[in-house]
């Protein structure tokens, strides 16, 4: 007896350790990279959006819930709940909260390193049950969660969590085919609770995984199981209808409002998806515009093809679970099968997006061709043989074509394959050690392909962020305890779009895949660089500041003594916006200063006009900025002049026989440049309208030696401010040509008279209301009174969830939106006094929805177990 206690408590013991190994080594392999290196984790996206995001979420969960479900930091005011689905409830987000604030990129280090080991976790417990020989399922569950797809997606953290459960629903599916009890609702629940997008992936995969099980069942016994399934699947969604009905919503509303072409053809050549398999295929072209990332170790990719030629398995199983493969490997670059996985649009960056499934499904099918411990035959290597060695050919030879395909790359794919070709025909079934082996050459190359791919990544310092956070909120938290009134801030510089999450701000730029698209296209409109999910403050005048109610302008500080560079903020991205400066210093900090510009309208302002559609140009901005201006004020001053351009000054360069400011170079091979130099006469603002194909790709430009960033996003047509108050001075505008030819055209000069903006913004702003926010949801004016019908309009985008109560009494919108994007409603003479509830109807309904399907399950439930024990 004494004997069993001991072995059982080995054994054990054994079972646990593996079970820590499977968490303990993904992750710390991941970390090491990091530590090693000393790299900061930020980068792209996760620099660029993703941790503004994640400083929100922290900043506002247990302090401010309700600025989770609406926020004026999200753009111009949106809907936080699609953006809370998509970016934020995953649970391990609420690590944050044991970090302070500064430490918020290691945090989020950590949690990208806890959700790989997590995964290896996951996908370890699935397999171990697999396989009699528990070193190949640790080899696998290593290989899954350190795969190309989570390699070149670690800093998309929010789609590891939907690779940590994937194993989790296959374990429930299986039961669910051995009609065992299942905890299907609770992992489909948890997959679309972390994030709806690569939930639907992964759920579409466990759907197509059990008509692959069940297709050669009997029918009785086909129905009973995929019922099951269905009912199980259909409860879980619906227990996250709270989420999904506002995601739903929303998405109609943004992204999915946009239409993708789709074709019969593919996205690149299907044959070049080959050279993913290799070895470090990894890098920023990759990332942007290159193939799906599907590497797995060399030696598991041959096991994947040993299990079609294993004579043990039943050759339906293998007919199937080909049909299966076949179809995940076309849908990396055929067009329909592209759309239909990622919801009907194309990816922007990040190809496949879904490609996780596929590794799995490759790692499961060689996990079951190890377990059969067939003896492996001559006819079964030579087929791998070929294929390792046309894989091997096929990189060196196209090492030319993709530039991930270097040297490194190629040794370490070479000796790989050699290696698994080794194990097979040699090792596998023939040695006691034989599992540990290939555990370790899994292990050592997971390392040799993490390092080559991170290694061909840059990433952001992590005291850039931290100090533009730090100088930033001081700045901000200034404003919000010496200004208690509802308005918005920007800055003539910004570290990403998403810098009022970051810096606890209301800010007019914004990132975010879900964007309301009629802002998006107002703000197009009036010249602000854009593309299809994210906009700026880069193209704005005085016109669109006092619109807009931007009160406050945060400068950089160029009077302050250098300091060391861990401590000094970096103002990379400025936006050419000279004429903030004439706005009213309020105070001087560290490293910032903040200016007060005093004919900022309110959120909510009376208008003399009624609300009318507007139709705008596009080409022509500052028509479009005075159609706004007009449409509020009720006033037509035309503030916009043209101004004729100067000749200028050229250097290598000729005029077009016939042309208006079009011009060629003389010599191709020489520097050539045009020099303008304009002499206001009066203070106005000057600004020159340029076309969005005229960018940095086209020309370098210098106004007054200081460089302007010309980076467009959608070929944006905006406005690009020379000077202010330089009435007699000279605003040179120098710029150097980097193709043969420049058509200056469709350019224009503009000067926008300020000093009469200003005389009928002040005039405009005394009849206005004062307007607070007395909590996220709610809106309100002081007490005010009206001798005439007028309009209330707003720069707040329109919402079915916006409620407008004057005096207690509910008023309709004017169902014409002011500017086509904002609401508005009618004010009759007498006295006022407006509230705005924010009131998330599709929540309600959807939580309404969740708490029914509660109870359904819960008295199935209890059903089923009064059931089973009057059958006890």
């Amino acid at each position: 007896m004494n004997n069993y206690f001991t072995i059982h408590k080995l054994f054990t013991a054994k079972k646990n350790l593996l079970f820590l190994l499977s968490f303990i080594l993904p992750g710390l392999i991941f970390f090491s990279y990091f530590f090693y290196t000393k790299n900061g984790v930020l980068t792209v996206d996760l620099g660029q959006q993703y941790v503004d995001f994640l400083a929100f979420f922290r900043n506002n969960l247990f302090s401010h819930p309700l600025r989770l479900i609406y926020s004026f930091s999200n753009g111009l005011g949106g809907s936080m709940l699609a953006t809370d689905a998509y970016y934020l409830f995953s649970p391990f987000n609420l690590l944050l909260f044991l970090f302070p604030e500064n430490l918020l990129p290691q945090a989020i280090l950590i949690i990208i390193g806890l959700k790989i080991a997590t995964s290896g976790l996951t996908s370890y417990y699935y397999w171990q049950q697999k396989i009699n020989m528990p070193f190949y399922a640790l080899a696998a569950s290593s290989a899954y969660a350190l795969s190309g797809y989570v390699i070149a997606n670690h800093f998309n953290l929010m789609w590891l969590d939907s690779v940590i459960l994937l194993p989790l629903l296959i374990n429930e599916i299986d039961r669910t085919l051995k009609q065992e009890k299942s905890h299907l609702i609770l992992i489909t629940f948890l997959l679309w609770f972390t994030n709806f997008y690569t939930a639907f992936m992964t759920l579409a995969f466990g759907f197509l995984y059990l008509l692959t099980q069940i297709f050669f069942f009997n029918r009785k016994k086909q129905w009973s199981i995929f019922k099951s399934y269905l009912i199980k699947s259909i409860l879980g969604s619906f227990l996250d209808a709270f989420m999904l009905l506002p995601v739903f919503i929303e998405m109609l509303q943004g992204k999915a409002a946009s239409s993708a072409n789709w074709s019969w053809g593919f996205q690149f050549i299907p044959y070049n998806q080959i050279t993913k398999l290799a070895d470090g295929a990894y890098n920023f072209h990759e990332m942007q515009e290159g193939m799906p990332n599907i590497f797995i170790p060399l030696p598991f990719l041959l096991l994947t093809i040993l299990y079609f030629l294993n004579k043990k398995i039943n050759w339906k199983t293998k007919l199937a679970n080909g049909l299966l493969l076949l179809f995940l490997i076309a849908s990396l670059f055929w067009t329909p099968l592209v759309l239909l996985w990622h919801l009907g649009q194309f990816p922007v960056w990040y190809p496949g997006r879904f490609s996780f499934v596929l590794i799995f499904l490759a790692l499961n099918l060689a996990i079951i061709a190890l377990n059969q411990q067939e003896k492996i035959k001559l006819w079964q290597v030579l087929p791998l043989a070929i294929v390792a060695l046309g894989l091997i050919l096929f990189v060196t030879f196209n090492d030319q074509s993709f530039d991930f395909l270097n040297e490194n790359a190629q040794i370490a794919t070479g000796a790989f394959l050699a290696l698994g070709l080794l194990f097979i025909a040699f090792i596998y079934n023939k040695n006691n050690y034989a599992a540990i082996f290939f555990y370790l050459i899994i292990e050592l190359e997971l390392v040799i392909n993490l390092v080559l791919s991170l290694g061909n990544l840059a990433y952001q310092k992590n005291y850039d962020y931290q100090n533009f956070v730090k100088n930033t909120t001081q700045v901000t938290n200034y404003e919000t305890n010496h200004d208690q009134s509802l308005y918005r801030t920007e800055k003539n510089f910004y570290r990403s779009d998403d810098d009022p999450f970051s810096a606890n701000y209301y800010g007019l730029s914004n990132f975010n895949s879900i964007s309301n698209q009629h802002v998006l296209s107002l703000l197009n409109n009036l010249g602000f660089v854009n593309n299809s999910n994210s906009y700026t403050n880069f193209g704005g005048t005085p016109i669109t500041d006092d619109l807009f109610g931007i009160k406050y302008y945060i400068l950089p500080n160029e009077e302050i003594t250098p300091l060391k560079e861990k401590k000094q903020m970096k103002y990379d991205n400025k936006n050419q916006r000279i004429d903030v400066g004439d706005y009213h210093l309020q105070k001087r900090f560290n490293q910032l200063i903040l200016m007060k510009n005093n004919y900022a309208l309110p959120l909510l302002f009376l208008s003399p006009t009624s609300t009318k559609k507007m139709k705008f140009d596009p080409s022509n901005i500052t028509k479009n900025q005075t159609q706004f201006l007009q449409a509020a004020t009720g006033n037509t001053t035309t503030l916009f002049h043209n101004v004729i351009w100067p000749d200028p000054k050229k250097i290598n360069v000729s005029s077009w026989d016939g042309g208006w400011m079009q011009y060629s170079k003389k010599r191709k091979n020489k520097s050539a440049r045009l020099i303008f130099n304009l002499r206001p006469k009066t203070n106005s603002s000057y600004y020159l309208e340029l076309p969005g194909d005229i960018d940095d790709n086209a020309i370098d430009m210098y106004v007054n030696g200081s460089f302007v960033n010309l980076t467009v996003r959608d070929s944006n047509t905006r406005l690009i401010n020379l000077g202010s108050r330089q009435s007699g001075q000279r605003i040179q505008i120098a710029i150097t040509l980097k193709k043969d030819n420049l058509d200056l055209n469709a350019a224009n000069l503009w000067r926008l008279d300020t000093k009469k903006l200003a005389q009928e913004m002040h005039s405009f702003k005394q009849i206005q209301p004062q307007i607070t926010q007395p909590s996220a949801l709610v809106i309100k004016s002081n007490h005010f009174s009206l001798h005439k019908k007028m309009t209330m309009k707003s720069t707040i985008p329109s919402s079915i969830n916006w409620l407008v109560i004057d005096n207690g009494k509910i008023l309709h919108k004017n169902k014409v939106l002011f500017a086509n994007a904002f609401l508005s409603f009618n004010l009759n003479p007498g006295k006022h006094q407006i509230t705005l509830i924010y009131i998330p109807w599709i929540l309600i309904i959807g939580l309404l929805i969740s708490l029914i399907t509660l109870i359904i399950y819960i008295k199935i439930n209890k059903n089923i177990s009064v059931s089973a024990n009057m059958e006890k």
